[in-house]
């Protein structure tokens, strides 16, 4: 699928040409995986990646931005990459956004809040419009019709994920939890009574400029060290940042895949992704939330844990969740890719059919 073929590079272009990723600043917590990711494709796409402080919109800009449309030309196109639909403006405000570009592509990750997104006169300014939750696509095509493209979310397994046996934390807590699950001393309590290695939420590191991967990283190696990570659909625990109506998958499940755990709790199954991003045997489901109850299950699925299950999570993992795959097809569709993208490929497929399970 090659949807910008009209918009590929011409002989006259400057070889040193490189398009941009933008991904705004505004210095939120949380968003780690999505930062590294950020990064991983700005690298095997060789593009210039941009961190600019979003601001604001001005209704004269949205009003001339709504019955005008921007001018292709023959500047290196731009991938746009949005935490949210309400944050698509403020890219657009940008003060470069209007210079004439072979494509502007957008990429919006928490794309369930459909309430917060602009009109389709708006969203003509984009030549593509990724969305990262399946269950929106009828919603994005009538948006951006013809333009859409769905790519669920991913982890980098290649780099990051594990498929060790050593598992020294039969259960670890990570991120928002219900009231149940967020007391990590009465969890550890009720845990090692039940004769299981309990872990509370893992210490955020300190910001790095030189490596905005490090805190990713360093709970990527927390992941790999447990068999099962405890994680509820946001519906079962709810936070005043998630959708009150609609469950999601999030990097936390894709990140634990990826480094052989098992995700245990209230799972997201009515996320359509979840069909393509979990498998047999990805989660251990509870069918309420309940300290004890839960450690019971987990107590049980512990006693025939063995290493083959984070063998066989991080295979599958390798073969459904990496980035670089949702990248690919990203290239494909954008003309973009390169000897790097090649490279990291080859060595992704190497290492899906060659893993032990």
């Amino acid at each position: 699928m090659k949807m910008m073929q009209n918009i590929s590079p011409t002989a006259a272009e400057a070889p040193s040409s490189r398009p941009s990723l933008v991904f705004g600043d505004n210095g939120d917590r949380g968003w780690g995986p999505i930062e590294h990711f950020a990064h991983l494709a700005a690298r095997l796409l060789a593009l210039n990646l941009q961190r600019p402080t979003l601001q604001g919109t001005s209704r004269l800009s949205n009003l001339r931005q709504t019955f005008t449309r921007s001018r292709r030309g023959p500047s290196p196109g731009v991938i746009y990459l949005a935490k949210s639909p309400g944050e698509v403006k403020s890219l657009m405000a940008l003060d470069d956004f209007d210079h004439p570009r072979r494509f502007r592509a957008l990429w919006i990750v928490d794309s369930f809040w459909t309430e917060w997104a602009p009109s389709a006169r708006l969203m003509r300014h984009f030549d593509l419009v990724v969305y990262m939750q399946k269950g929106e696509a009828d919603f994005y095509e009538r948006l951006a019709p013809g333009r859409t493209l769905h790519l669920g979310w991913g982890a980098d397994v290649l780099d990051l994920g594990s498929s060790a046996a050593e598992r020294p934390v039969d259960v670890l807590r990570v991120g928002r939890q219900p009231p149940e699950w967020d007391d990590d001393p009465r969890s550890l309590s009720v845990c090692n009574a039940a004769g299981l290695q309990f872990a509370g939420r893992p210490p955020f590191l300190p910001e790095d400029p030189t490596d905005p991967s490090l805190g990713h990283r360093d709970l990527c190696r927390y992941y790999g060290q447990a068999k099962f990570v405890i994680a509820h659909s946001n519906l079962a625990a709810p936070a005043p940042y998630t959708h009150p109506l609609k469950e999601y998958v999030t990097g936390r499940w894709t990140d634990a895949l990826a480094a052989g755990a098992v995700i245990a709790g209230v799972q997201p199954f009515g996320d359509p992704s979840a069909e393509d991003l979990l498998w047999p045997g990805a989660t251990l489901d509870f069918d309420r939330i309940d300290l004890s109850h839960n450690v019971a299950a987990l107590q049980e699925a512990a006693a025939s844990w063995s290493p083959f299950i984070a063998q066989y999570n991080h295979h599958q993992a390798l073969r459904k969740l990496d980035w670089r795959w949702r990248i690919k097809t990203l290239a494909e569709c954008l003309d973009l890719g390169g000897p790097k993208l090649t490279s990291e490929l080859a060595r992704l497929e190497t290492a899906a059919s060659t893993a032990t399970v």
